[in-house]
């Protein structure tokens, strides 16, 4: 490791399981203290055996949750540089069997979620004129998919919401990308969605997270309002290309 996110003071949700826990590992690893956030309170309080990394059980959904939970970190740490949205639900259903309840839950985590995250951290980084914001999309978030009608509006969401902030923030020097993996990565999402050719190729979350790392030390200037590939870019890295 190189120490690129060394003092860095990062957020990363959906941190308990795959490419969150991938990229939280790799984070603290190029030494970043990381506050990982998940809902799953065994899985990610696992991560405090991780130099760097300070776990906290949070319902995203709950507004005064996330607010007091930020207030909390920006409290202790000073300020936060980095947020990663990565927190992610998905189901496959035909709309009509679609209930309102299925619905609203998808939303509340995929698209409420980042809303409240960010909302949290944008006074910080405006007024530091410092940050870079990172959102998990999908290949879902720009072209539809069979029985994902949910899914697939949470990660359109997911760009349109991206695409407004990298104007808004950008007179305040802060990144704003959105990363879609850019090859089948094995994840407990994709023990469900993939088929048996992708799960012969699919890379580890942690393969992944170089294109996070060079998206963290992204400032308005660099690359930014970009929709990533992150495998893409990890390979671009690796050959000396950016």
């Amino acid at each position: 490791m190189s120490g690129r996110l060394q003092n860095k003071i990062a957020v990363i949700t959906g941190a308990a399981r795959g490419i969150g826990r991938g990229v939280a590992t790799v984070f603290a690893a190029e030494g970043a203290t990381v506050y990982a956030i998940d809902r799953i309170a065994d899985e990610v309080q696992q991560l405090a055996e991780i130099s760097g990394i300070r776990p906290i059980c949070l319902d995203l959904t709950d507004a005064d949750a996330v607010a007091d939970a930020f207030a909390g970190i920006e409290a202790e740490a000073g300020r936060i540089d980095v947020l990663v949205n990565n927190a992610g639900v998905i189901f496959f259903k035909p709309i009509e069997e679609t209930s309102v309840s299925d619905w609203d839950g998808l939303l509340s985590v995929n698209l409420r979620g980042p809303f409240l995250c960010t909302r949290a951290v944008a006074p910080g980084m405006k007024q530091r004129r410092a940050g870079a914001i990172i959102n998990v999309s999908s290949n879902a978030g720009v072209q539809g998919g069979n029985n994902e009608s949910a899914y697939c509006a949470s990660k359109f969401g997911i760009e349109g919401f991206s695409r407004a902030l990298a104007i808004e923030f950008a007179p305040y020097n802060v990144s704003v990308n959105t990363i879609t993996p850019g090859h089948p990565v094995h994840t407990a999402m994709s023990e469900v969605t993939y088929d048996a050719e992708k799960r012969k190729i699919w890379k580890e979350p942690a393969d992944l997270a170089p294109a996070f790392v060079h998206l963290a030390c992204q400032d308005a200037s660099g690359l930014n309002d970009q929709y990533v590939r992150a495998w893409d870019l990890v390979v671009q890295l690796r050959e000396g290309k950016l």
